[in-house]
């Protein structure tokens, strides 16, 4: 873990490089994590946190008064699909196998009764996430056909993964991925990151240009920037 100074305060933070273009900043469970291009140095990576260190005190800052809270999968806990509150309920009846629908604002899992005296968090949890992951390939591919029309350009191949640190990645090889839980949010918000994505195609950098692209097929993509950040 490496550390840098600011303001009588510490700040330390851990690395992990990848095959990417840009460095990306993210606080998770409390602790910052940059993610850099797998040739960046040290001194550079330092440089980026150093320029970046008042934006992060603030998050760090953000994250004690309001850390996210560790999903528990218990009945009556709040889930979001495509920016609206579903509340998951659970159930257990005289089935052979766990049944998941979406319905009425509700996430309702039904349990074979054999299950009742068992501890079905992982269960459930992978329910949910499988249920994301379907709800995600549709609204992705959507969004995805939506942007080819308007803008004229598509990626070699696109993939949907759960991952940690960022909403959407462009290889070099122009692959582009999709972070499934982005379906948490609306589908304003996925649209934007698809053409986000797919600007990149174009321009590998946040360029003036790249965001002039944005910018000329989503006058308001900054209102979608601001749901992410919530």
């Amino acid at each position: 873990m490496k550390k840098i100074k600011y303001q009588n305060k510490t700040i330390a933070y851990t690395v992990s490089k990848a095959k990417i273009k840009n460095y990306y900043i993210s606080i998770q469970n409390g602790e910052v994590v940059i993610k850099a291009p797998w040739y960046a140095t040290n001194a550079q990576i330092q440089n980026v946190v150093e320029e970046k260190r008042e934006w992060i005190m603030r998050k760090l800052e953000e994250y004690k008064t309001s850390p996210r809270k560790v999903k528990e999968y218990s009945d009556g806990e709040r889930f979001q699909i495509l920016g609206e509150n579903y509340y998951l309920n659970i159930y257990y009846k005289n089935i052979n196998n766990a049944i998941l629908n979406v319905e009425n604002g509700k996430i309702v899992v039904i349990l074979p009764l054999d299950y009742a005296e068992e501890d079905n968090t992982e269960q459930i949890k992978k329910m949910i996430d499988k249920m994301y992951y379907m709800v995600a390939e549709k609204e992705v591919e959507q969004a995805m056909e939506k942007t080819r029309k308007m803008v004229g350009l598509a990626p070699e191949e696109y993939r949907i993964k759960k991952v940690k640190t960022v909403w959407g990645s462009c290889s070099s090889n122009r692959k582009i991925t999709i972070n499934q839980n982005l379906v948490m949010y609306s589908r304003k918000a996925i649209e934007y990151v698809v053409l986000h994505e797919v600007c990149h195609l174009k321009y590998m950098n946040h360029s003036k240009k790249f965001w002039e692209m944005v910018e000329k097929y989503m006058p308001d993509y900054k209102e979608a920037e601001k749901e992410l950040k919530r």
